[in-house]
């Protein structure tokens, strides 16, 4: 038990005979330095620098006596007040000192997490999803769909654009079959955006599963901006009475080549 307080004290700065020393005069108020070396087993050479310290801790004090100082412990109830009042100190200081440390700059660089576990990417992804407050813009195939409608929240309004998913559910719609989507049937691209502040994307092949997670509100609008651009077009293209997806094959090649 003894062993066990001295550990303790020693955690809030107390020495080792500073320990012994205050167990002692707690047990044994109003003593002679010299007594207090007897009972705590504090060498003599090291008494009163153990007491000064308590002195300068708060945690001693003396009282003069017919030219000898006798000493007293501060009371267990008014120690333990006593650490808590300073650990709380510490700990606002260090929270101040950690919130430097993040305060995020114009010119910070962006932090992309990378992904390349298919288990923690559907983890991931799992967990983006239940966590959403309001909304979730997606881009996704059907593994990720499946996912989504396993883990929503009913109130959670989720919106974008489906590939290869039969009348999908939310407000939702299905990419028209392309010969781009014949060519993405390998990789299954996908985005996943969360209440505009996280955002999980990658790819799902099986023998290159991918992803990355990002917090940057500008790639966070690029991307949410591409995939309202592939609702808008898959929506209204289907008006046109004209079989144009030869020449948007064409027009894409050249615009990536």
């Amino acid at each position: 038990m003894m062993n066990q307080m001295i550990t303790i004290l020693k955690r809030f700065g107390l020495s080792e005979y500073g320990s012994k020393a205050y167990i002692s005069l707690v047990q044994n108020p109003g003593i002679t330095a010299y007594k207090l070396s007897e009972i705590s087993n504090v060498p003599r050479s090291k008494i009163y620098e153990a007491l000064n310290k308590l002195e300068e801790q708060g945690l001693a004090y003396f009282n003069l006596k017919d030219q000898k100082k006798y000493y007293y412990a501060l009371s267990p109830e008014q120690t333990i007040q006593l650490f808590e009042r300073k650990q709380n100190e510490e700990l606002i200081q260090l929270e101040t000192e950690i919130n430097k440390l993040n305060t995020v700059t114009e010119n910070a660089q962006i932090q992309i997490e990378v992904l390349t576990n298919k288990s923690t990417i559907i983890d991931n992804v799992e967990y983006a999803i239940q966590k959403a407050e309001k909304q979730i813009t997606v881009s996704i195939w059907p593994d990720i769909y499946e996912i989504i409608t396993k883990n929503i929240n009913e109130n959670i309004h989720v919106q974008g654009i489906t590939f290869q998913v039969d009348q999908p559910k939310y407000d939702l719609i299905n990419h028209r079959y392309t010969n781009y989507v014949k060519s993405s049937l390998t990789l299954k691209p996908f985005v996943v955006i969360v209440d505009n502040e996280y955002m999980i994307y990658g790819q799902t092949d099986e023998t290159d599963m991918r992803a990355y997670i990002s917090r940057d509100r500008t790639q966070i609008k690029m991307m949410k901006d591409y995939i309202w651009h592939d609702v808008l077009v898959n929506k209204y293209i289907s008006k046109f009475e004209e079989d144009i997806e030869d020449e948007i094959t064409l027009k894409r090649k050249a615009f990536f080549s």
